[in-house]
């Protein structure tokens, strides 16, 4: 007997659940919320929770917006592409590195400055080459 072929509805709905986890995956890896997610695209944490339990699906705009907040591809948020094994960034690093970002620039500088002299006082490893610019 022939195998019977999913229905086009049940293919759509595991293909959103398939995004839905890429999308939570990479908001993780920023260490960020459902709720910083939705603050930083204009959705609310419910919105973001639906569409990573697959229960929604995010218009073209709403894809892009969410790429670019959280600093990956639309194809991996797709599960076209595959990142390889990465280091979850913990929360509290990413919301100290969310408001470093919005400090003018010579703090930041001194901010890399002192983490690197720390970092250098504490390690036997010159892990920055360029005196902690980016």
């Amino acid at each position: 007997m022939p195998k019977a072929r999913k229905k086009p509805q049940e293919a759509l709905g595991s293909r959103f659940a398939e995004i839905g986890k890429c999308l939570q995956q990479a908001r993780k890896r920023r260490g960020l919320t459902q709720k910083g997610l939705g603050e930083k695209v204009g959705l609310t944490r419910e919105a973001i929770a639906s569409c990573e339990a697959g229960r929604s699906n995010l218009n073209a705009t709403t894809l892009i917006d969410i790429s670019a907040a959280l600093r990956v591809s639309v194809g991996e948020i797709l599960g076209l592409e595959r990142r390889g094994a990465e280091t979850q960034i913990p929360r509290r690093w990413a919301k100290r590195m969310e408001i470093i970002e919005t400090l003018p620039e010579p703090v930041k500088k001194h901010i890399l400055r002192t983490l690197d002299d720390v970092i250098k006082a504490n390690t036997r490893m010159t892990i920055f080459e360029d005196g902690g610019q980016e």
